[in-house]
């Protein structure tokens, strides 16, 4: 619409309305700014006057609802679950008010109350995770554990680091590993691998185990590493049959290369790939004095050999390169590795210490020792493994030698190790 301003009287009317536009804006302003003093002061009473100022601005009727339920000398919950149920008539799409009157009715006992604020908190923020969290636990207080479960996995979908929390409240009211997999954790390798390393943490193996099996189910990609812990926890507590089968699992899922043969039972024997540290690949501790390395200018066959190099610094024990090996009791084995050396001071020299890590009592061989400056030598062993064994240490060692000759020095390569049972023919051909 236009205005004529040819008359006096239309300016001075457009000049009014604009006087009046901004005395309106300037008091709205000044009762916000009044309010919010207010209600940033230490004074009960003044944020009563600010809500009472602002009717709607639920958060001056929240802060009101705290102080009333929290109060200890004048606590007044039904004053406080007042205060919410009106900030949710201000602001209906906030879920805030709706969870902390969810909290006042529960601590009142109120429990239909609960469920109708968890409902309306829901029917207003679908896809809060807070709100589905909240509920959910509120559901396995009361011993809903369907619902809760439920609940709980549709927190966790929406925010991934709740995930421990949603185990440990679940592991609380149902300790049951596959009962939690299949209600709370989503369809997701990482929601399961998260889950094995928590039940690690918390020393379940066993709950870890079942999160291992479900991960296998949904027919993800798996990382070799995801597996090192839970095959690591399993061979302490023991249980190497389910290590091993853990360890079969993740090589034939995971593209990590398995050079395991239908001969040799000894992983990575060829030094082709880096160690995983870890489960029945090598492991190597660092320690002074030595230093680790795959060397690909010196190797007996393949691309590249195992280097150690020793300086002279320490007064050691080295035996801090070793690999478990799954094996079976009362078996022939034949233990083969080569071998080269430069300038090995150490009198006792390098060799190879095999045994049972379980069982040293029954089974200890080493191969003769190597020291000086060699070329590529072959060590070989055969045993027989003791009557309860199921795994086997293949350990690289250089034993202190006298006190005037007990800091080695020099450099070791090392390649080709095979670890073979042995057969009665083929025990009788090579004797």
């Amino acid at each position: 619409m236009l205005i004529d301003f040819s008359h006096r009287r239309s300016r001075w009317s457009f000049l009014f309305l604009i006087i009046l536009t901004a005395g309106e804006f300037c008091f709205l302003a000044a009762k916000v700014w009044v309010a919010e003093r207010w209600n940033e002061s230490s004074d009960p009473k003044k944020w009563l006057a600010a809500a009472q100022l602002e009717p709607g601005n639920a958060q001056y009727l929240e802060q009101l609802a705290l102080y009333n339920e929290l109060n200890l000398e004048q606590r007044d919950q039904s004053k406080a679950a007042k205060y919410l149920r009106r900030a949710t008539q201000v602001d209906p799409r906030s879920e805030r008010p709706w969870l902390e009157l969810a909290t006042l009715d529960e601590a009142r006992g109120d429990f239909p109350a609960v469920e109708r604020a968890y409902e309306m908190a829901q029917l207003d923020f679908p896809v809060s995770p807070d709100v589905a969290w909240r509920y959910g636990s509120f559901l396995l207080r009361q011993g809903e554990l369907s619902g809760g479960f439920a609940a709980l996995r549709r927190a966790i979908d929406k925010d991934p680091s709740l995930e421990a929390s949603a185990l440990a409240e679940s592991w609380a009211v149902d300790p049951k590993a596959d009962s939690i997999a299949a209600a709370v954790l989503p369809q997701n390798a990482a929601y399961y691998i998260r889950a094995i390393r928590y039940f690690l943490l918390q020393k379940q193996t066993g709950a870890a185990l079942v999160m291992w099996t479900q991960l296998l189910k949904v027919n993800q990609p798996v990382a070799m590493r995801d597996a090192i812990d839970l095959i690591n926890d399993l061979l302490d507590e023991g249980r190497i049959s389910q290590a091993h089968q853990v360890w079969q699992e993740a090589l034939r899922r995971s593209a990590w290369p398995d050079d395991t043969n239908n001969t040799s039972v000894l992983f990575n024997g060829a030094f082709e790939h880096d160690f995983l540290n870890g489960g029945f690949d090598w492991r190597e501790l660092p320690f002074s004095g030595v230093s680790y390395d795959l060397d690909s200018s010196v190797m007996h066959s393949g691309h590249q050999s195992l280097r150690i190099t020793f300086d002279g610094s320490a007064n050691i024990n080295f035996q801090h390169i070793f690999q478990y090996v799954y094996a079976a009791p009362h078996q022939r084995y034949r233990f083969l590795a080569y071998v080269r050396t430069a300038g090995i001071s150490s009198g006792n020299g390098i060799q190879f210490d095999i045994f049972d890590p379980r069982h040293p009592e029954t089974l200890q061989v080493l191969t003769p020792a190597l020291a000086g400056t060699n070329g590529w030598t072959s060590m070989r062993v055969d045993f027989e493994s003791g009557p309860d064994t199921q795994m086997l240490e293949i350990l690289l060692r250089c034993a202190p030698g006298p006190p005037f000759d007990n800091q080695p020095r020099g450099t070791v390569w090392v390649d080709d190790l095979s670890l073979t049972p042995m057969t009665q023919g083929t025990m009788s051909a090579t004797r």
